[in-house]
């Protein structure tokens, strides 16, 4: 049994050897398994590690890069910044030209008692400063060949190197900036101020030691003349010193730069325009305007020069250079107050020439421009033109009496009793509108000729004054005194000429009137007024075909000019036309809303028309406006038998 269970055991003869052996290699395989996953793990783990650091040695790296980049960044910010600082610097160096006050020389007994170089310096800029700001000039002040506007500094000597030292020597290498230097002494009788500007031979002015702010002042009036002779030209100008005026103005003329001789001949312009020398202000207007077609003040200059002088048909040319001028930048070298002033009253004087006054009124803005009491009763005075007296009243009340005249620069009264006696006119109160041209006119007059000279004297008398006394001394049968007026007046000027025909036409002297309205209207061709005053005066004749004719061409001078539309209106009822006359006058209600006879006209057009439902509403709008007693007169009639 013992052999059977030995045989059953190991089969073969070798059974037990190899069951162990199998065994052991099992648990070798297991445990070398166990090792290597052991070590799987701790690669793992490791590679773990090692992907975690890398992440981290990644991110420092990329935040690192970051921050290299950014402050490369920033470094090259700040070089560029320099180098266009420094390039601005020196564009700015080449194109410096102000006026530069170095610190005086002071001896040191008035250095101890605080009178040091650099309050020398400071009391002169102060004085310039001053004198800058009484100037009143249309010219902007960066065309300035040594413009100080922007650029008055006074500059005190520093030790080392520094910055500013840099730019001072930019400024002075490759700039055009003058230099002021001077000192100040002890003499005799007082005190001496020497100033010198550049390499010019140095004034030197003397007074009391206790006159120090003379002293200064006529230092800078000689620093001002000499750094800015046209701006000083017209601080004389406005200061009632003309004649000074008119000589800086010539000598800048006749031998100053090429630059500067436009500016030479607007200034002779303007004094000669003071002197009252109007013929002469355009013959410079002329020059300073041909000198420079793109200088938009020569422009205007000749625009006002041919209003001055009443020649309407140049003015209206001049004005449409003046306003093309300004739209190719002809306005560059203007104060932007003053090129909105010329931009908008060369469109005044392009409506006012057409006849369309409401327009004109509506440019003109008293708290858009610089004169806003002047330019405020100039509006009202359109408005009357308009025939709308209450607006005109109304503008007017929006000035105070002191406001009138407390600046003569900017002086309203003129314009503002000008628009009353036009007022009176509408209301055909002849004798008062004599009253206020002869009163409150003639001390406006006298006001602007303190003011403003000679040239307020003449223009006004040649443009104003003379023209309409003489016609109303012709309303209320003073033909002498129409007669002598007129004798004070030239040919030359339309305003002035069409006076003549208004005066012919109320002693109902036909051929006198149409020689005077012709010779206006052949010189002024696209100019309406004439036509206008012809036609008026054609249909008091009885010619209506040849009043219409002259209605008809006057419209097409102004189209929006409402009298000639008004009266063509009347023209064609007094031809038993009414209904063609219906739209004469809707297109002039356009331009003339508010003028009571052109309402009541057009009730009585609607009436021969046959509509009189619309005939009585024109009459009751008629019956709120506006008008002489004749037309109430012929108003009540009217609404009594509808």
């Amino acid at each position: 049994m013992a052999d059977e269970e030995s045989d059953r055991a190991a089969p073969g003869g070798n059974f037990a050897p190899s069951a162990i052996l199998a065994s052991a290699s099992r648990a070798k395989a297991d445990a070398f398994v166990d090792k290597q996953n052991e070590l799987a793990d701790l690669q793992i783990e490791d590679m773990k590690r090692e992907n975690r650091v890398r992440h981290w040695s990644l991110r420092v790296r990329h935040i690192s890069d970051v921050l290299k980049l950014g402050f490369e960044m920033a470094v090259a910010f700040i070089v560029i910044a320099i180098a266009i600082g420094f390039g601005f610097e020196i564009w700015a160096a080449m194109h410096a030209d102000g006026l530069v006050i170095d610190a005086f020389t002071v001896p040191p007994a008035m250095a101890d008692k605080g009178l040091t170089g650099q309050v020398v310096a400071s009391k002169l800029l102060d004085r310039l400063t001053i004198l800058q700001n009484e100037t009143t000039s249309s010219r902007a002040a960066s065309s300035f060949a040594s413009d100080w506007t922007n650029d008055i500094k006074v500059e005190i000597p520093d030790t080392g190197v520094s910055l500013g030292q840099v730019v001072r020597f930019l400024h002075t290498s490759l700039g055009h900036e003058s230099h002021l230097s001077g000192e100040m002494y002890q003499a005799l009788n007082g005190a001496a101020l020497t100033v010198r500007m550049d390499n010019d031979p140095g004034q030197t002015f003397m007074a009391s030691s206790a006159d120090l702010d003379s002293l200064i002042q006529r230092a800078a009036l000689a620093v001002y003349a000499r750094a800015q002779p046209y701006r000083y030209s017209v601080y004389l100008l406005t200061h009632d010193r003309a004649a000074e005026a008119y000589a800086v103005s010539k000598a800048l003329a006749e031998s100053g730069p090429p630059s500067e001789r436009p500016w030479g001949y607007i200034g002779l312009a303007n004094s000669l325009g003071s002197m009252g020398r109007l013929e002469d202000e355009r013959r410079y207007a002329l020059l300073a305007y041909n000198a420079n077609p793109d200088l938009m003040l020569g422009a205007t200059m000749v625009l006002n020069a041919e209003t001055n002088l009443g020649h309407e048909e140049a003015a209206l040319k001049a004005a449409h250079v003046t306003f093309n001028t300004a739209q190719h930048g002809g306005t560059h070298d203007m104060t932007p107050q003053w090129q909105t002033y010329a931009m908008d009253m060369s469109g005044v004087a392009l409506h006012e020439l057409s006849g369309d006054y409401r327009a004109a009124s509506d440019i003109m803005r008293g708290d858009e421009w610089f004169q806003p009491v002047f330019i405020t009763t100039e509006s009202a005075l359109d408005l009357a033109l308009a025939h709308d007296p209450s607006a005109a009243t109304a503008k007017l009340r929006l000035i105070s009496q002191k406001q009138m005249t407390e600046n003569s620069f900017d002086n309203g009264s003129d314009s503002a009793a000008l628009t009353n006696t036009f007022i009176a006119m509408g209301h055909a109160d002849w004798h008062a509108a004599i009253a206020v041209m002869l009163g409150d006119r003639a001390a406006a007059h006298d006001l602007a000729v303190k003011s403003h000279g000679a040239f307020s004297d003449r223009g006004s008398r040649d443009q104003v004054t003379g023209p309409t006394l003489a016609v109303l001394y012709a309303e209320i049968g003073d033909w002498a005194k129409a007669d002598a007026m007129l004798m004070t007046l030239p040919n030359d000027c339309d305003v002035c000429v069409l006076a003549r025909g208004k005066v012919e036409t109320l002693r109902r002297n036909w051929s006198a009137a149409e020689h005077w309205f012709a010779m206006v209207a052949a010189r002024s061709p696209s100019i309406p007024l004439a036509d206008s005053d012809w036609g008026r005066m054609l249909m008091a004749k009885g010619d209506l075909d040849g009043a219409i004719a002259k209605f008809e061409s006057a419209h097409r001078k102004g189209p929006r000019y409402a009298d000639p539309l008004e009266m063509w209106g009347e023209a064609l009822i007094a031809r038993n036309s009414s209904d063609l006359a219906l739209a004469k006058f809707e297109e002039a209600n356009r331009y003339a809303p508010n003028w009571g006879r052109l309402h009541l006209k057009w009730g009585e057009a609607l009436w021969w028309a046959g509509n009189r439902g619309d005939a009585k509403k024109q009459f009751a709008i008629a019956a709120g406006l506006d008008m002489t007693p004749s037309e109430k007169s012929e108003l009540a009639k009217a609404r009594t038998h509808g």
